[in-house]
């Protein structure tokens, strides 16, 4: 007879705490909705639910799985330079005043 009383306490419990939050959630709802529609702000969750969808979209591609596709790659910006001995003819700059 305990055992039953103890069960049905906790299931009683249980959905108490289940209202509890779908109650507080429904609430929070509104209450960002209607304060996003007064100030323009978007909700944190709605910001935080789009930087995360961003972030997952940006790692399902490869990050150098396109880099020969792209038109521009970082080896594009790498210039080799010719490199050529100095003679005594070749001009200088003058030496700098040492004070």
């Amino acid at each position: 007879m305990g055992s039953l009383l103890f069960k049905l306490f906790l299931a009683f419990f249980g959905l108490l705490l289940l209202l509890g939050a779908l109650f507080f959630l429904l609430g929070y709802s509104i209450w960002a909705t209607l304060r996003w529609l007064i100030t323009g702000q978007k909700p944190q969750v709605a910001v935080v639910w789009q930087q995360y969808h961003t972030m997952r979209r940006n790692f399902r591609q490869p990050p150098f799985a396109a880099a020969g596709a792209r038109s521009h790659s970082p080896d594009a910006d790498v210039a080799d330079v010719e490199a050529r001995e100095l003679t005594e003819s070749s001009p200088q700059l003058p030496p700098a005043d040492k004070h």
